[in-house]
């Protein structure tokens, strides 16, 4: 094919649109979250997947009812026995029989293990020979639906030790130990030990055998502790006499050799008179610290700063009697001479009362002096006395460090000997002794029935099971699917508004029919309304007419250029379109349908006519436009224009000023132009084509196209300025259990209710004309 050449697009000759009100926000580019799911959504959405919850709880069920049923009935013996924590105290020998300081939590929690110990089954086991019953040596595999023999087994007069004896005893003991429970009583010492047999006889037998062993097993281990405390406890008397004997000697020894008498005595007396003499030497450097800062103050010069000159009432006397003269004698020389007698005498009265007055500084400064200095030495003194008398301490303690360690190591020595002597004797005497802190309350008596299976709780609980499961896997298997599915999604997560519900069939009439044509609305040969399809199913035509009424009525004026496009190829946007242009038609409005989708034209199969001319004939100038409106067979007012020859540069070809000069005189020649046009995510022609639009429907897939992919067309078509009318979801299966509207249908209350134009299209077209 050869190249096509295109005009460079001009802006004075862009399609001028019609001002219509913006159906929401293009900046609103977010969706908000999901709104409130009622509990009938909820519902619709079990019903749909109602084959998985059926098949989960079909599973589980006949799994707990065949475990249930091929179950063998189990017995239950079960005994009585009370666990005192207190231990008997036998002679106050504690240590020996009592547990001291015991936890008593603990300590039944330690009991309760031991019910449940190895040790304790292999006992029982071995008393009532159980390792040979076929109940307790036999495998048991898948949760014991089954049992299995082991490799060897035993024979009724095997007398081999249980080391020896191999699988089956290990056997016996694992299942031996599976089958006790202990179950405490609450607040109280009593715990239930019952034991599990398919044996009705065995089952109280082996629970009153375990609790007679239990008992005397805590009985030996008692006996066992008192023999060895005696043993041991004698043993230790030994040494310890002669420890003490040795502590003492040392004693008298280290006493006799230090004079040792009355330690504690000169020792007090001595920390009484160090504890003075520090009373006295910290009293006397405060008193040298206040000497201290006055004898500075004199050795500075600043004997009138002394707190104690300007009070000496003498040394105020005379700095009043000096002021005065001072005054006297400035008065006078203002008038006479210095020279003047009388000035001369005040003079020498005032050279004399200073002179008094520093005569009394000095004797105060000196006496300052000679109380620092007497303070200084009175703390050299104390100071002294106090190290004295520290040295003494020092001694009474030196000497009292190793008589008091000699000391109490004889203390020591004599409190070990005297109590482990009587702990001995407490041993002896309880050795003979019985006393066990467990007892049997009620002994286990055969069971009349069995506790299981429990065939009616285990049939609910399967029930319950099954059905949680299942619809458990039915909501996370809705969680798992991202698509459209309902016009409530297509609000609550895309933020638009949705024109209308199209059924699955009409999809479907998109495929070619045996005479290599489409099998859509508008290439029946018959009215619109009365397409095959349509007279089997006149929902399907009511479909198309709900959406048209939506497209009528969702603006005013009514938008005339219509760009029909979807997010991913096969989504139904063609058949949309030409069953959307002859509904139109049917009201007599003259409709023309332009395929730009010069990727995969489809529009001229659908509407039963060649794919020539075309639009990019007209595009190259080669056709003009009038002989490319062709009329679509069989459907009045109804006219395609055919995509034509595919070029090898389809956005180049939409980018150019003379498309939209065509779409304009199509705009003006026509009452609806409805373009079709490739998918969004796959190539630019569409944002190219949204530009000329008045508005723009999105065609949706339900249950197939994925939300995101929607919400990524939504946002090139409000990055290209586009004004989005509102989604048609396409492809629904209202048969399907689950969704949101098939209620209606099966109620008459949805497209079958009526086949006449809907009196709100009417006004709307009128409206239009007008």
């Amino acid at each position: 094919m050869d190249e096509i050449e295109i005009q460079q697009p001009n802006p004075s000759n862009s399609l001028v649109k019609a001002e219509f009100p913006a159906a929401l926000d293009p900046g609103i580019l977010e969706v908000a979250p999901e709104g409130f799911r009622h509990l009938h959504d909820y519902l619709q959405i079990i019903l749909k997947r109602r084959w998985a919850v059926l098949t989960c709880f079909i599973v589980v069920f006949s799994s707990v009812a065949i475990g249930t049923l091929k179950q063998k009935p189990i017995y239950q013996g079960q005994v009585l026995i009370e666990i005192n924590p207190e231990q008997p105290n036998v002679l106050n020998f504690k240590e020996v029989l009592q547990i001291s300081g015991v936890d008593v939590d603990s300590y039944r929690e330690t009991q309760y293990k031991v019910l449940q110990s190895r040790t304790l089954a292999d006992r029982v086991v071995q008393t009532l020979h159980l390792y040979r019953n076929p109940e307790f040596y036999r495998n048991r595999g898948l949760f014991g639906l089954y049992n299995t023999d082991p490799e060897i087994l035993p024979s009724k007069s095997d007398s081999d030790p249980p080391d020896v004896l191999g699988e089956y005893y290990r056997n016996s003991l694992e299942h031996f130990t599976d089958s006790i429970s202990v179950r405490p009583v609450r607040r109280s010492n009593l715990v239930e030990v019952a034991f599990y047999s398919e044996d009705r006889k065995l089952a109280a037998r082996i629970a009153n055998q375990l609790a007679n062993d239990y008992i005397e097993q805590n009985l030996q281990v008692k006996w066992d502790e008192t023999v060895k405390a005696s043993e041991w406890l004698q043993g230790q008397l030994i040494g310890l006499k002669a420890k003490l004997e040795k502590s003492e000697d040392a004693l008298q020894a280290y006493a006799q050799a230090n004079s040792i008498l009355f330690v504690e005595e000169k020792k007090n007396l001595a920390n009484e008179r160090m504890a003075q003499l520090q009373t006295e030497y910290t009293k006397a450097q405060s008193d040298r610290f206040q000497k201290e800062a006055l004898y500075g103050l004199v050795q500075e010069g600043k004997v009138q700063d002394l707190p104690g000159f300007l009070s000496n009432r003498l040394v105020q006397d005379l700095a009043v009697r000096l002021s005065e003269l001072e005054r006297d004698y400035a008065q006078l020389t203002s008038t006479v001479k210095p020279d003047y007698p009388k000035a001369v005498g005040l003079k020498n009265q005032i050279d004399t009362l200073q002179g008094a007055l520093e005569r009394q500084k000095k004797a105060l400064a000196q006496n300052i002096v000679d109380e620092y200095t007497a303070a200084v030495a009175n703390e050299k003194y104390l100071a002294d006395a106090l190290e004295g008398q520290k040295k003494e301490v020092n001694e009474i303690a030196e000497r009292s460090i190793q008589y008091n360690i000699l000391k109490r190591e004889v203390d020591t020595s004599k409190q070990l000997y005297e109590g482990l002597l009587q702990r001995l004797k407490e041993s002896q005497v309880s050795a003979g002794l019985k006393a066990s802190n467990v007892r049997i309350v009620d002994s286990a008596e055969e069971p009349q029935k069995p506790v299981k299976p429990r065939v009616l709780l285990n049939l609910a609980l399967g029930v319950i099971v099954g059905l949680g499961l299942g619809i458990g896997l039915a909501f996370f298997q809705e969680y798992l699917d991202n698509t459209i599915k309902t016009p409530d999604e297509v609000e609550n997560l895309l933020r638009l508004p949705s024109l209308g519900v199209l059924p699955s069939m009409i999809a479907g009439l998109e495929a070619k029919g045996t005479d290599g044509k489409s099998l859509s609305l508008a290439s029946t040969k018959q009215t619109p309304q009365l397409a095959p399809a349509v007279q089997t199913n006149p929902q399907y035509l009511e479909a198309f007419r709900s959406l048209r009424t939506s497209i009528l009525l969702s603006a005013n004026p009514v938008p005339k250029l219509l760009l029909i496009t979807s997010a991913l190829p096969g989504e139904g946007k063609t058949t949309t379109t030409v069953n959307l242009g002859a509904t139109l038609a049917s009201l007599g409005n003259k409709v023309v349908i332009v395929d730009c989708d010069m990727r995969r034209p489809a529009c001229h199969r659908s509407t039963g006519v060649q794919n020539k001319p075309g639009f990019v004939q007209c595009l190259t100038g080669q056709v003009d436009l009038v002989e490319a409106i062709l009329p679509v067979p069989g459907v009045e007012n109804l006219h395609v224009i055919p995509c034509g020859p595919i070029p090898p540069n389809p956005a180049e070809v939409l980018s150019a000023s003379l498309t939209f000069e065509l779409l304009r005189r199509l705009r003006g020649e026509f009452e609806y132009v409805l373009v079709d046009s490739p998918p969004l995510l796959s190539v630019a022609d569409s944002r190219i084509l949204a530009t000329a639009a008045d508005a723009v429907v999105l065609v949706v897939r339900a249950f197939s196209t994925p939300y995101d992919a929607v919400r990524r067309a939504r946002s090139l078509l409000y990055g290209a300025g586009a004004r989005i009318l509102g989604v048609a979801l396409n492809d629904v299966d209202i048969r399907r259990e689950g969704y949101s509207y098939s209620h209606y249908y099966r109620y008459g209350y949805g497209y079958g209710y009526g086949y006449g134009s809907h009196p709100s299209e009417e006004s709307a077209h009128q409206e239009e004309k007008s």
